[in-house]
């Protein structure tokens, strides 16, 4: 089957140091600048496509496509995804079935 994949990435300002990020679930901070996801409560605005390495430097976040995502657990496909919770895997991918947490995106 032949699919004909469309992405849309917006560029932000990065409101933290996001090298260790890349490919990880982000949110706006209170700025509109982009900072790692901490909570599965998190209003995921998409995937970090690249690694900004200071505050206000480029943060390409991926808001609407496929894009790869570190995850912190296996899921089948299907699973709707949110962020980690847990402190050394914030922004992973987790699966979830829990009401309030917010989906960033679904496993293909």
């Amino acid at each position: 089957m032949s699919q004909d994949i469309a992405v849309l990435d917006i560029t932000f300002k990065a409101g933290e140091v996001l090298t260790d990020y890349q490919y990880h679930f982000v949110k706006l901070d209170g700025d509109g600048k982009v900072v790692h996801c901490t909570a599965s409560t998190d209003v995921i605005i998409g995937i970090l496509m690249n690694a900004p390495d200071a505050v206000n430097k480029a943060a390409r976040g991926r808001v609407l496509g496929t894009g790869k995502l570190w995850m912190s657990g296996t899921c089948d496909e299907g699973a709707c995804i949110t962020s980690s919770a847990e402190a050394e895997k914030y922004g992973e991918g987790l699966a979830t079935t829990t009401v309030k947490h917010f989906v960033g995106g679904i496993a293909l």
